[in-house]
């Protein structure tokens, strides 16, 4: 099916890959979760232990629950180069990061102090939810080199 789509490659999987790459990007995940918690200031050694570990068993359920059948249909439809694993979870991330900050609406709900300070509020949490959405498709990056270990 490769020659029809031109691909280069041809990109094998199996259900001990599939597996592995969702073990580590569930892992990857969790450690997202822990720099989010650091950089809003926890420091506690226990509570980021807890946010890392509940942080690693949600992205588990979220890369089972929500990325599975998308990337099954992406396999199915012959879309299986890196590039679409990095979109997808990408997006993703970024839905879910902003779905946890109250739906997206919390981006514009500042209490405007002065016009400079609400502009550089809103310019940071753009920038915030940038950087978990690029750190994501890096998570996707990641599971797909395990998933898909191109064949010469």
């Amino acid at each position: 099916m490769h020659e029809t789509t031109g691909a280069r490659r041809h990109h094998p999987t199996s259900a001990e890959r599939v597996g592995k790459a969702i073990a580590v990007g569930s892992g990857l995940g969790g450690l997202l979760v822990l720099m989010l918690l650091i950089a809003a200031g926890q420091r506690a050694p226990l509570g980021l232990l807890v946010g890392w570990m509940v942080g690693t068993l949600f992205a588990g359920i979220a890369l089972s629950a929500v990325a599975g059948p998308i990337w099954l249909l992406l396999h199915a439809a012959g879309l299986r180069r890196g590039r679409y694993a990095a979109l997808v979870t990408g997006l993703l991330g970024l839905g879910l990061f902003l779905g946890a900050q109250g739906g997206g609406s919390a981006m514009f709900s500042l209490a405007p102090v002065d016009t400079r300070s609400w502009l550089f509020a809103i310019a940071f949490r753009f920038a915030q939810a940038a950087a978990v959405a690029l750190l994501a498709a890096g998570i996707g990056l990641a599971m797909w080199r395990i998933a898909y270990r191109p064949t010469p």
